[in-house]
């Protein structure tokens, strides 16, 4: 685990310098890759970040309790067709346009004393999404991404690229691979925003609460201690399990992804359940929710 925490530790100078961000996550995709991307959106907006969210497949009723379900997009903003033109200050008298028939003028007027422009003045190009940085969540390989990734080669050729992933076989095509073998991916994305601060809210709580509550089969399947200090840290700050909801008969099986290392150990026992009073309110973690780092042996009170 050293290796993904140093890992982890060389994100926080690339996101502290990004302002515009951008969050993807694979095709198909289950609670554990909703909820950690929506837990990452919520704690980048939280400390001041531009950020957008997307998914090639469309959001469902079954992750719609998910809180930011509806940022989530499933293609980016159309590419603006933008003609740039040469300039030196004070060159350009007036601006306009006119149109005749099918066909749009733009009329450049030079100031007096300026030559007029010529062709070799005009250059045109598409100018599409922009981001600093792009993140991308639980996805083994950047051909998941569908549309998202076929549609933006080039952005994410030449954007940094932080990979955040538990499973074994990613392909550790990131600038920084934040990869490693975990009872789900929300365990990593909780310890990545606790070491940018982000404070945990109720609602990254609850997100990544439902993310590891899901992908670990009722902290039944691939569970460490990890997944249980990462549970009780939101439990404590006031996440929330969802309600149930029924499957649409309509709606198709989701293929599962390979999974993590068989090492990890099987159907550990969950915690016993925790009660609190009606009047009772929750407890906010500390700043450093999960620092110093939580691989360690302790015993929970």
């Amino acid at each position: 685990m050293d290796d993904v925490s140093s890992e982890i530790a060389r994100i926080k100078p690339l996101l502290e310098k990004a302002k515009d961000i951008l969050i993807v996550t694979h095709a198909n995709p289950t609670f554990d890759s909703f909820g950690s991307a929506l837990s990452l959106f919520l704690g980048l907006k939280s400390i001041g970040k531009q950020v957008i969210v997307g998914c090639p497949t469309p959001m469902t009723v079954e992750y719609s309790d998910f809180v930011g379900a509806n940022k989530i997009q499933t293609s980016f903003a159309k590419k603006n067709f933008v003609i740039s033109l040469d300039y030196e200050d004070g060159s350009i008298e007036k601006v306009s346009y006119n149109i005749e028939g099918k066909k749009f003028n733009l009329i450049i007027e030079p100031r007096q004393g300026y030559e007029g422009f010529s062709e070799d003045h005009v250059h045109f190009g598409n100018e599409g999404i922009h981001a600093d940085v792009i993140i991308t969540v639980d996805t083994i390989h950047l051909g998941g991404l569908g549309a998202l990734y076929e549609g933006e080669k080039e952005l994410f050729a030449t954007i940094p690229i932080i990979n955040i992933d538990s499973h074994s076989n990613n392909a550790m095509y990131g600038e920084v691979n934040a990869v490693g073998v975990a009872g789900s991916t929300a365990e990593l994305v909780a310890e990545v925003l606790s070491e940018l601060g982000v404070t945990l809210t109720e609602d990254i709580a609850t997100n990544l609460l439902n993310s590891i509550y899901h992908e670990t089969n009722t902290f039944q399947n691939f569970v460490t201690a990890r997944t249980f200090e990462v549970a009780a840290s939101c439990l404590r700050a006031g996440g929330k399990r969802f309600s149930h909801k029924e499957k649409h008969p309509d709606q198709p099986e989701l293929p599962k992804e390979e999974k993590k290392e068989e090492n990890i150990p099987q159907h550990v026992s969950p915690p016993p359940p925790v009660t609190a009073s009606a009047s009772s309110s929750p407890v906010s973690p500390p700043e450093d929710w999960l620092k110093p780092k939580i691989f360690k042996s302790s015993t929970i009170s």
